[in-house]
């Protein structure tokens, strides 16, 4: 911390899910439907995932077709709509005979009546108008919805804005981490006074005269001695701690186990179970990694990283009889038949992008992208849009919107978007000229050795 930065709490300290599910809120709250302008997961644009959910749900639901049956699938956190548009989409080319496609439903539901009002606008989505419905409930209560009465629940990076707390183990006893709030009003160019009420207060409508003031905050962490006796799950969670080294961090997902118990109580006992996908530490070995990172801040949204460990365990106490976890670039790659990687992860193999100024890095990204789209042909055209960042200098301003102007519609439609192995070494003469080292970024295709990763859960 600056020792020379006037900083002013905001608040006192809290557990760290209560300061966590009240920033979120006003974080949504206030971007709506332009959060993907901050942020993108890999279903925002892109549609590979999508389509390997769309073919596992068919050959699942195939085998329980009824003409006379709706069959009624609910997505929670719904984004910018692309993952049901893309979803509906492939469901309904692999559906030939329509045994599938003319009875299925898709509920799109989302605390953000904005974010809901964004998602419908998804051109991909309104192709499917009459096959989709909104509906403005947070995923931690569904007591709108019949008992029993859905066959499918799709979530995407929704468990690490739920609500989560944080505990680590010290000489055989707990400790909860505790978090505070500060910001300099300086930096911030703000008064203090007109902006400290309407936070804690949650007041979007002021709140939106502050647009990017949750980025000036900065948080200060204690731990406090905690029994956890009375924690959901406490059995579990305590022989989970046992396992895990002293003074680590560990997230522990409670929101998360709430979707589970919602999902137990909605899904139809035939069901085609519930299919989660988010960001963390995939086994024991990630979460006994000292130095992996347990928590995010995006532009003031604060998030934790998925202890999936932990989930897998609890969704056996839930009642599920079947818990797969799966990394997300396998299940992708399986579902095409060849193992993949981001752009992104591609992109930081490169030598010289640690060291590059961030406007070097983002004509790098560029000129990558225009070879990829030598090889890669997108079943959505669409235009990506590349925004020029504050502070690039004007001759490197010019360069990216000239390499943005190149970019092919029917190409790599995100930088956070699965290419094939196959794609990639069609062009590897090509990267191999921009500076790109073969026998660096081949390796990543047999899968992240990165103690965080992307991971699919399938509970049935």
């Amino acid at each position: 911390m600056n020792a020379e930065a006037h900083l002013l709490p905001l608040g006192d300290f809290k557990p760290a899910d209560e300061w966590q599910t009240h920033v979120n809120e006003i974080f949504y709250g206030i971007q709506g439907p332009d959060i993907h302008d901050h942020f993108q997961t890999y279903v925002s644009q892109d549609h590979r995932l999508a389509h390997a959910l769309a073919e596992d749900y068919f050959k699942q639901a195939l085998k329980q077709a009824n003409s006379n049956e709706t069959h009624f699938i609910m997505e929670w956190g719904v984004g910018n709509g692309n993952l049901a548009g893309c979803f509906l989409s492939h469901l309904k080319s692999l559906d030939i005979k329509g045994q599938v496609y003319p009875s299925t439903r898709y509920i799109l539901c989302d605390f953000s009546i904005e974010i809901l009002k964004g998602a419908s606008n998804n051109e991909r989505l309104k192709k499917h108008a009459g096959k989709f419905f909104m509906v403005q409930v947070d995923a931690n209560r569904m007591n709108c919805f019949q008992k029993q009465a859905i066959n499918k629940i799709i979530s995407n990076e929704i468990w690490d804005d739920l609500s989560t707390k944080v505990l680590l183990k010290r000489d055989g006893s707990f400790y909860e981490e505790y978090i505070q709030p500060l910001i300099d009003p300086v930096a911030a160019r703000m008064n203090i006074e007109d902006f400290i009420k309407p936070f804690n207060e949650k007041n979007l409508n002021l709140l939106k005269g502050y647009p990017n003031l949750l980025k000036f905050i900065i948080w200060e962490r204690t731990y406090q001695r905690v029994t956890i006796d009375e924690w959901p799950q406490a059995n579990i969670l305590e022989a989970h701690m046992s396992l895990l080294v002293d003074e680590i961090p560990i997230p522990v997902n409670i929101g998360a186990l709430a979707t589970f118990k919602r999902a137990r109580h909605l899904l139809k006992q035939n069901g085609l179970g519930y299919t989660g996908m988010d960001y963390g530490m995939y086994s024991m070995q990630e979460l006994n990694f000292s130095e992996r990172p347990y928590f995010n801040l995006y532009g003031g949204q604060y998030t934790f990283m998925v202890n999936f460990e932990l989930l897998n365990q609890w969704a056996h106490a839930e009642g599920f009889a079947s818990v797969e976890k799966e990394h997300q670039h396998s299940y992708v790659g399986r579902h095409l038949q060849d193992s993949v990687i981001s752009v992104v992860e591609l992109v930081q193999t490169h030598s010289g992008a640690p060291n590059m100024p961030p406007w070097d890095r983002d004509i790098l990204m560029l000129k990558t992208l225009n070879i990829l789209n030598k090889a890669y042909k997108n079943n959505y055209p669409s235009e990506m849009k590349y925004n020029v960042m504050e502070g690039t200098p004007s001759s490197k301003q010019k360069q990216i919107k000239e390499l943005a102007a190149k970019l092919s519609t029917n190409g790599v439609p995100d930088t956070v978007a699965y290419v094939t192995k196959k794609e990639v070494m069609e062009v590897s003469t090509d990267l191999a000229e921009l500076g790109y080292d073969e026998k660096i970024y081949t390796p990543l295709f047999k899968g992240s050795t990165d103690p965080i990763s992307f991971v699919i859960m399938n509970l049935c």
